[in-house]
Formats: C-alpha cells, structure tokens, sequence
C-alpha cells in the first residue's frame, strides 16, 4: 500500500496541487492579510519549503545539485515575475530571501531524512515512475 502511495504518478500529482497552490498565493491580485507581524514571510518560507519538499519527492532521479539549485532560483525569480503579472504587487527582498530560506530549510530535512527513508521504506533504492 505504501509503495502505491508513493508511485510516480502520485508524487507527481502531489506536486502539481502544490505547485497550483504556491502560483495562486503568489499571483492572486492581493495580498494575504497580514495576521501578525511579518506573518506574509513567514508563509513565504513556509510555502517554499513544502514546494521544495514536494518537488524533491516527485523527482527523485534528477540529480540534487540540479534539482535544489534550480528551486533555489525560483524563489527570487518568481517574488520578481509577481510584480510583472499582478501590477498591485510589488518586489520584496524580503519575500524573496523568505522564499529561498523555505527551500534551504527543505534541503536540510530532505539531507537529515532522504538515507534513512531509502533504507527503511525503501531497501536503499531509488523509485521512480
């Protein structure tokens, strides 16, 4: 059952819905609400840190290098395609430096728990679709 749940098409999938979340966030018009005080960049890192998360599970055989780097990038880049699409939005530094800190905070868990994961669930193998 587990291997199911974990098959490439669900991952994939998985990653797809986080995917349609994190551009809905970034790109609706207006802004989140502010709850509390930087509460926008809090949900910045955490947004980025389940993409990340997400997307290095529904891509186990990419190459990490390629793959982090590449999240890495998107987290300014996209904080700076925001302000082109939605005019009422503007640059953040600070959104962008929350963003690429959710994905250095994904990189550090996935390092802590991608062996031990391999071994137990999955006899040291990499899936893949």
């Amino acid at each position: 059952m587990l291997h199911l749940l974990l098959s490439w098409p669900v991952r994939l999938l998985v990653f797809l819905t986080c995917l349609a979340g994190l551009s809905y966030g970034l790109f609706r018009p207006q802004p989140p609400p502010d709850l509390f005080g930087h509460s926008d960049k809090w949900m910045h890192l955490c947004a980025f840190l389940v993409f990340a998360c997400c997307a290095r599970l529904a891509f186990l055989r990419c190459t990490s290098a390629w793959l982090w780097g590449l999240l890495l990038c998107s987290g300014p880049l996209l904080e700076y395609l925001q302000q082109l699409l939605q005019p009422a939005r503007v640059f953040s530094s600070a959104d962008a430096v929350a963003n690429v800190a959710g994905v250095l905070l994904a990189w550090l868990l996935w390092f802590w728990v991608d062996r031990p994961l391999r071994v137990k669930v999955f006899g040291g193998k990499v899936i893949d679709g």
